[in-house]
């Protein structure tokens, strides 16, 4: 690919998902891209930028973004995080709802891991404190591929051993051929939708509680604004939102539209003060 194409593809990323694509690796976009022009019907990847610039341009668009922005998700990522949600805020916040389901929005899911992974350390908590936790949980991913693959809820034997334990894998899993697949009770759980994080967030629906890991370090600097403002809307005035543990997602990056929760590891709340600009 030329430098010209590499950044071309790379606008595109930007612009429709605020997604900074790296390209100081042009053999790896190469791969992805010649993947994406193969399942098309393209002989290469020029001829797939080709039909970028014809009428095929808004079918292939998103098929090529998805295949250059995803990136690897493995379960029980950032295990404090969890642990903190199922054995602190959720069941708190169950208590003020009175009984009523908790929402839950799992945003950029991937291929699953991240909202049942959550599902997993919810109905740990419940069976810990001896209650019913009563959850709804909405994943959602700019991906429509990894979302048909997540509504399966089918993982290879090397994706389960990433981050499952023998005791959770026989608790929540059942063998589908040389696979596993997520129990009924887990898959019921959640209920999958596809949204652009940056375009649109998930409309007017408020959420008790907001997981989004691993997307504001990834997301162009330019763009983040847009992101927080989006989750921040998405949060109930009590709401949680909860991020990873790395690089780019400190209470910096989300200032000053959320603080963070005290004695909390990467959870924070709705900064009261906060006003949108009109």
């Amino acid at each position: 690919m030329t430098p010209r194409e590499l950044e071309l593809i790379a606008r595109l990323c930007l612009v429709r998902t605020g997604r900074e694509l790296d390209i100081s690796a042009p053999e790896n976009v190469s791969a992805r891209l010649n993947t994406v022009a193969r399942r098309e019907g393209y002989s290469s990847i020029s001829d797939l930028l080709l039909a970028l610039r014809t009428s095929e341009a808004e079918r292939l668009i998103w098929p090529l973004i998805e295949a250059l922005t995803v990136f690897e998700r493995t379960f029980m990522e950032d295990p404090a995080v969890l642990r903190q949600l199922g054995q602190r805020v959720i069941p708190t916040l169950a208590a003020a709802r009175g009984g009523a389901p908790l929402r839950i929005w799992c945003a950029a899911s991937g291929a699953g891991q991240e909202p049942y992974s959550l599902a997993i350390s919810i109905l740990e908590a419940a069976v810990q404190r001896g209650q019913e936790l009563k959850v709804e949980i909405y994943a959602s991913d700019v991906s429509v591929r990894a979302l048909e693959r997540a509504r399966t809820g089918v993982f290879s034997h090397f994706e389960v051993q990433k981050g499952l334990s023998a005791r959770r894998l026989v608790d929540h899993f059942q063998r589908k051929d040389d696979a596993w697949q997520a129990s009924p009770a887990l898959r019921n759980m959640v209920r999958w939708r596809r949204v652009n994080l940056l375009a649109e967030g998930p409309g007017s629906a408020r959420f008790d509680v907001v997981l989004c890991r691993g997307i504001l370090p990834r997301t162009a600097t330019q763009k983040r604004p847009a992101l927080v403002l989006n989750l921040y809307n998405a949060l109930a005035p009590d709401g949680v939102l909860a991020v990873g543990q790395g690089e780019g997602e400190g209470p910096a990056d989300l200032a000053p539209a959320l603080n963070v929760l005290p004695g909390m590891d990467g959870l924070f709340s709705r900064n009261p003060d906060f006003r949108v600009a009109a």
